[in-house]
């Protein structure tokens, strides 16, 4: 009986170590919604981030295809890269894939509330965590249809 309760003991303490572990990663990262935004005259059919799945974008269009959730670190850290792929076509076998390793520029807690994915002309790509969206006076980027994107 009491060789019964130290293999149970020592499951129980195995199970609290990742459990701890978990909660430790956990508190590490901040989850939030992905959305894109395309910038070219190409259908953006499917796209990742760091093997997330967004939502497929129109040309010159996005934003209504919030897709929950990315995991990004709490804090931002320098040098910190994300990697992009999409597709234009899904149909086709095998997919063309395009891939880009993307900097993610500063962040901080109060930016906390979505992953930006931007898709320009000639395959570029930025990402930014940000709260607002395209439109609003601080965003970065803004789409104008009779002038094309301004950066």
């Amino acid at each position: 009986m009491n060789i019964r309760w130290k293999q149970i003991s020592v499951r129980l303490s195995q199970l609290a170590v990742v459990l701890c572990a978990a909660c430790s990663m956990a508190n590490r990262a901040a989850a939030m919604d992905l959305v894109g935004y395309n910038y070219t005259d190409q259908y953006v059919a499917a796209y990742s981030v760091n093997g997330y799945p967004g939502a497929n974008i129109y040309p010159h269009a996005g934003g209504g295809g919030f897709v929950c959730c990315i995991s990004v670190p709490r804090e931002w850290q320098p040098g910190m890269t994300v990697t992009v792929k999409w597709t234009e076509d899904r149909n086709a076998n095998p997919i063309p894939w395009k891939t880009r390793v993307v900097e993610v520029p500063p962040y901080t807690a109060k930016d906390r509330g979505h992953f930006a994915v931007h898709f320009f002309a000639n395959d570029e790509v930025t990402v930014l965590v940000k709260t607002k969206a395209p439109g609003h006076p601080d965003y970065p980027y803004h789409f104008y249809p009779s002038e094309g994107v301004r950066k």
